[in-house]
């Protein structure tokens, strides 16, 4: 069905991803932060001449919400600019109607055909890096010491 009808996936992403109205309500949640993280620092910012623990916490507090209420500022920007209220189409009952269908007709897509490939055998055999150049590279010992395993001694038995 969607192969036939490509355009109703898109339909269904975009009904999906944006409700109607997303923008208005990110604006105004937003600003519902801004406004109250702001008041919270300013409402902190009495306690700074307190002196001792509470002038400390009143001033970690107010630096705190302060910058809680820059990210809901820059969200409000965020949601001004680039978010898109989407517009209610007629489409949504029919693509509705379509998925039910494909749920309960059977398949009748073709079966994807077998594999084509080059068998594993048909590949050139490793070649020996160590006879392409005339001056080995600082790790030969240690290759050549992990293929010969008879320089490793027999681990004791205790």
């Amino acid at each position: 069905m969607l192969l036939e009808n490509p355009d109703i996936l898109n339909q269904l992403t975009s009904d999906s991803a944006k409700q109607p109205g997303q923008r208005h309500k990110m604006m105004k949640e937003s600003l519902f932060l801004v406004l109250i993280t702001w008041v919270v620092a300013l409402a902190g910012t009495h306690f700074w001449d307190h002196g001792g623990p509470v002038e400390t916490v009143a001033k970690v507090a107010s630096l705190i919400f302060f910058v809680l209420g820059l990210v809901g500022l820059l969200r409000f920007l965020f949601a001004f600019v680039f978010v898109k209220d989407s517009v209610q189409t007629t489409s949504q009952p029919q693509v509705a109607v379509a998925r039910k269908s494909t749920l309960t007709e059977p398949s009748t897509r073709a079966v994807l055909t077998e594999g084509q490939g080059v068998p594993v055998t048909d590949y050139p055999p490793k070649s020996n890096t160590r006879e392409m150049v005339s001056r080995p590279s600082v790790t030969e010992n240690t290759t050549r010491l992990l293929e010969d395993q008879q320089d490793f001694p027999a681990p004791r038995k205790t």
